[in-house]
């Protein structure tokens, strides 16, 4: 397996820490794409989503589930496939300090 591809079950829940060891998050959920090939298909991962209550957000199917979870969740991040460092599939880094990384709305 090459460091372009690593399980899905390997990355979710990992805590990542970005360039100065401080920690963003857990890795909750992944935006992923399936791409159509002549040999087989492949999912390739866009994005993922990082942070404390990320699962929990996700999970929230009411409205006032949703705003409740608002005030009491920490800061979530949506990081792109290019600013996540895998070399170590079991301590994922983020290559930006968390302080350039822009918050989930």
């Amino acid at each position: 397996m090459s460091i372009r591809e690593v399980r899905l079950h390997d990355l979710v829940g990992r805590t990542v820490r970005d360039t100065d060891d401080r920690e963003v998050g857990r890795i909750m959920e992944l935006d992923a794409e399936i791409e159509l090939h002549e040999h087989g298909n492949e999912y390739v991962v866009r994005a993922f989503h990082v942070g404390a209550f990320r699962l929990f957000e996700s999970l929230a199917a009411s409205r006032f589930a949703w705003h409740a979870l608002r005030f009491i969740r920490g800061r979530s991040y949506t990081i792109p496939w290019e600013l996540m460092d895998l070399r170590d599939p079991s301590h994922p880094r983020v290559t930006r300090a968390i302080s350039e990384l822009s918050t989930d709305p």
